[in-house]
């Protein structure tokens, strides 16, 4: 759990820098999953420019979820960007350089910690000793970043409806795309990638099936398996035909028909002992992936198994 000791140091540092004890209407929002995001927002503008202390090492990146009229950016002393940003808009810094802005308008701010050891194990995994320095940007907008970022608020907003190992897996995206599109990595898929190998299918399924709620880290899963977090992605997708995420949705679906079928459970009762938050979420899954309610699919089967064969 070194990312644990480290990133709270991260966010210390930002609420100072930023001066969120000095404005009323400040609120920052943590994942209680994943520290490595947060959201920051205020109805008005920061009381002076905010410094830049340099902090622990890795890069920042902040989404913006709000146009913001005009912002000015520093490195340092030195003033690098200002103007309109829009929603969407990405900054892109390195801690090691000091980043602060000016900012007299109210915010919400998507904030993204990024770590150099997350950068190399993508980089690593593409066949480069170490990720190359990522290029600065100033509030340009990016949509995978807007995209995938809009993924983690939502995360934020509702906590119980999300699992450690899916955010690991938008992380993780995000990371490889932040390599590719500023670090200047080529990611393509290999021609030829093996599979997992029929000890670390067992050891990755078993792990999974004893986390059902999903709140496992996929590093966790990976190093089971004696591999990176970017080549377990990888084989597990080519041996199971899809990422650990939604091989594990599946699973819990699974789980709750052989309950539906085999007891008289609640469907409140079911949706917990098959690791889903509650029973909306159960619902949400069990229709995307069957196509009808688990209400409806029980009944169905009552009437006649075949309807729903």
């Amino acid at each position: 759990m070194d990312e644990a000791i480290r990133v709270p140091s991260f966010w210390n540092l930002f609420s100072e820098g930023m001066y969120l004890k000095d404005i009323p209407s400040a609120k920052l929002s943590l994942s209680p999953l994943s520290p490595l995001f947060g959201r920051v927002r205020a109805d008005e503008g920061l009381p002076e420019i905010s410094h830049g202390s340099g902090g622990p090492s890795g890069y920042m990146v902040a989404v913006q979820l709000n146009p913001i009229p005009f912002i000015e950016q520093f490195l340092g002393p030195q003033k690098v960007s200002n103007g309109f940003y829009p929603i969407g808009g990405v900054s892109l810094l390195n801690l090691q350089e000091r980043p602060a802005i000016a900012l007299r308008n109210s915010f919400d701010t998507l904030v993204l910690h990024v770590t150099q050891a997350a950068l190399d194990e993508v980089a690593y995994a593409h066949r480069m000793p170490r990720a190359k320095p990522l290029a600065r940007t100033f509030g340009h907008f990016d949509p995978v970043v807007h995209n995938l970022g809009q993924v983690l608020v939502s995360s934020l907003a509702q906590p119980h409806h999300v699992s450690k190992i899916f955010l690991d897996h938008i992380l993780h995206a995000l990371n490889c795309h932040f390599v590719s599109s500023y670090g200047g990595v080529t990611i393509s898929a290999p021609k030829f990638e093996g599979g997992l190998s029929f000890l670390q299918m067992r050891r990755a399924t078993e792990l999974l099936e004893a986390h059902l709620d999903g709140n496992i880290a996929l590093k966790q899963v990976a190093a089971a398996c004696e591999l990176s977090v970017s080549h377990f992605s990888r084989a597990f997708k080519q041996t199971f035909r899809r990422p650990p995420y939604k091989w594990l949705t599946e699973l819990r679906v699974d789980r709750a028909r052989d309950l539906m079928t085999n007891s008289r459970l609640p469907l409140a009762d079911i949706a917990i002992q098959c690791g889903f938050a509650d029973q909306s979420a159960l619902n949400r899954s069990f229709k995307r992936i069957q196509g009808v309610t688990p209400g409806v699919w029980r009944r169905g089967m009552t009437r006649g198994p075949q309807r729903f064969k």
